[in-house]
C-alpha cells in the first residue's frame, strides 16, 4: 500500500484522536457530535470517523448497547460518510493503525455477538468488515517526501540508516513542546517520533503507548540509534524518546519534553527519567 503523507490537523480533531487512544469513548462520541453540529467542520469527515470508532467501541459494552440499540447502524453510517470524503486516501493513511486495530476489534465483536445469539448485529459487522475493511491489513508504506531541490527524482532514503534518522531528529532541537503537536511549530513526545519516522517512510501509531505496543521489542541494554525508548510512572506508557547513543554507550535520547521542548537527555544519569524507563522497541 502507498499513500501520500499528510501533515497538520485542527486542534479539536487532534484531541479526538488522543482521547480515543486513551479509551475515553463516551467523551469522543460527545465531542465528535459537537463538531458535526458545527458548520466550521464541514470541510472534514474526521468527526464522522471518530463518531464511528467511538460507537463501535461502546457497542462492545453489552449494557450500553442495550440502551443504544441503533449504535451499530449509526456507526456504520458514520464510517461510510467518512469514506465519502475526497480526502479519504489521506485520512486512511494518517489513521491507518486505528483502522487496523478497529478491524481486529470488530472481528472479535462480531464473534461475541454471535455467541450471545445476536445474529443480526453479528451479520451487520461481518458485512461491514468485508465491504469496508477487507483491504486493510498490516503496516502501510507511505510515499517518500520529495526533496525540494529535486521534485522529479528524489534520492532514495535508506530505511535502516540510523545515523540519518538521528541527524534528522537533531535538526529540531529547541523546538517548543506543544500538546498534540505534530510538526516543527511544536511537538509532543509521540508527535515528534512520528514526525521523524514519517520522513523515512515509516508510519507510527499516534500515542506513546501505541508506539510501544506496535514496535518490535528489544532489550533496553541493546537499544541503539534510531530505536525508541518508553517511559511511564506506573504500568502505563506515557512518554517516548528516540535513541541517539551507540549500542553499549550510556543510553541517551532526543525527545519532546514538556518543560524544555525537544532536547537531548542522558537517561542513565537522569534522576527523573531513569526510574521511569520501561521498555525499548524498534521499527528499523
Amino acid at each position: 500500500l502507498s499513500f501520500p503523507v499528510v501533515f497538520g490537523q485542527d486542534k479539536k480533531i487532534d484531541r479526538l484522536e488522543i482521547f480515543y487512544d486513551q479509551g475515553y469513548y463516551r467523551k469522543v462520541l460527545h465531542k465528535s457530535r459537537k463538531l458535526l453540529a458545527n458548520p466550521e467542520y464541514d470541510y472534514s469527515t474526521l468527526p464522522e470517523f471518530y463518531e464511528a470508532l467511538s460507537l463501535f467501541r461502546l457497542a462492545g459494552e453489552d449494557y450500553w448497547l442495550k440502551r443504544h440499540s441503533t449504535a451499530i447502524d449509526d456507526a456504520i453510517k458514520a464510517y461510510r460518510e467518512f469514506l465519502d470524503s475526497e480526502k479519504e486516501p489521506d485520512y486512511v493513511n494518517q489513521h491507518y493503525f486505528e483502522i487496523v486495530n478497529l478491524k481486529v476489534y470488530l472481528t472479535d465483536l462480531a464473534a461475541h455477538f454471535e455467541e450471545q445469539g445476536w445474529e443480526g448485529s453479528g451479520n451487520k459487522l461481518r458485512d461491514f468488515l468485508a465491504k469496508e475493511l477487507g483491504d486493510i491489513e498490516g503496516r502501510p508504506i507511505v510515499q517518500q517526501p520529495r526533496d525540494e531541490t529535486d521534485q522529479q527524482n528524489p534520492p532514495p532514503i535508506e530505511l535502516t540508516n540510523r545515523d540519518k534518522i538521528v541527524a534528522y531528529a537533531k535538526q529540531y532541537l529547541g523546538v517548543k513542546y506543544k500538546w498534540a503537536g505534530m510538526d516543527e511549530h511544536g511537538f509532543d513526545c509521540s508527535g515528534f517520533t512520528s514526525y521523524v519516522y514519517r520522513k523515512f517512510g515509516i508510519l507510527l501509531p499516534r500515542s506513546a503507548s501505541g508506539q510501544e505496543a506496535d514496535a518490535k521489542k528489544v532489550k533496553i541494554t541493546a537499544a541503539q540509534k534510531g530505536d525508541l525508548v518508553f517511559f511511564g510512572p506506573g504500568v502505563n506508557i506515557t512518554h517516548v524518546g528516540l535513541v541517539v547513543s551507540e549500542k553499549g554507550d550510556e543510553l541517551t535520547m532526543i525527545h519532546a519534553s514538556t518543560s524544555k521542548g525537544v532536547i537531548l537527555t542522558n537517561v542513565m544519569q537522569s534522576t527523573y527519567w531513569n526510574p521511569k524507563l520501561k521498555a525499548a522497541g524498534t521499527y528499523l
